[in-house]
């Protein structure tokens, strides 16, 4: 019997679905955890990055557009939350789980790195820790990952919604408690960001609080997806 829920996991500036490969059958028989491809890397290293979140949420919006035929909600991690937050308000998904970004209507506070010299462009991602330390120190990789990197950068850093655009569906925000890229009050705007319910949680770590699969955040991902289905079903049933 196939999953009754899809979740779309979206990945963090430079990731790609190998990140979300331990979250398959690992939040049970209902959810079906699907990785999103992005342009840049992995399989589709060959096609441009796009730097405008506009034009990739539109690029993936007809992208899923087929896959959207069961009830599926969206998880985003960093650069990923603003992207699921994108096109769940292109599409209709049950709800969205945005993970250690800044709500989308609020402009960055952070360093702005995209466009640094390549030395501190590389030394920013060694700080960032989430591009493995291995990558880094490959001359001929980085050369090769750099577009895609800064690309996606540029995305998650000029990023910012317009006032007054919301989502309708429910949203949980997560982040981990360290994390020195996050306010606590940049999470909790996502409650700003959407018409429906919203509660955040918060993890032991920083910004890659996730990492591995940790027990305690696909426990809290799973019940927050059944948690989106169950409202949708008691909205269905009146």
């Amino acid at each position: 019997m196939a999953p009754a829920i899809r979740l779309f996991c979206f990945p963090h500036a430079g990731g790609g679905t190998a990140a979300y490969r331990p979250w398959v059958g690992a939040l049970g028989p209902e959810i079906e955890v699907v990785p999103v491809a992005l342009p840049g890397r992995e399989a589709r290293i060959a096609e441009p990055a796009h730097r405008s979140m506009d034009t990739l949420a539109e690029l993936v919006t007809r992208e899923l557009a087929s896959s959207l035929d069961r009830p599926y909600a969206f998880f985003g991690h960093s650069m990923g939350a603003g992207l699921a937050w994108e096109v769940a308000r292109r599409t209709g998904p049950l709800g969205v789980i945005a993970s250690a970004r800044r709500a989308p209507q609020l402009p960055t506070r952070r360093r702005l790195v995209s466009d640094l010299p390549d030395e501190q462009f590389v030394a920013a991602l060694r700080g960032l820790e989430g591009t493995p330390q291995a990558v880094l120190d490959d001359p001929e990789l980085v050369e090769l990952l750099l577009p895609t990197l800064r690309a996606d950068f540029a995305v998650s850093e000029s990023f910012q919604a317009p006032e007054g655009r919301k989502l309708h569906c429910p949203v949980v925000a997560m982040a981990g408690e360290d994390d020195s890229e996050l306010d606590r009050d940049e999470l909790e705007a996502w409650r700003d960001a959407t018409t429906g319910p919203f509660r955040s949680r918060w993890f032991p770590g920083g910004h890659f609080y996730l990492a591995n699969g940790a027990p305690d955040v696909l426990a809290e991902v799973r019940a927050a997806v059944l948690e989106f289905a169950g409202r949708a079903q008691a909205v269905r049933h009146g």
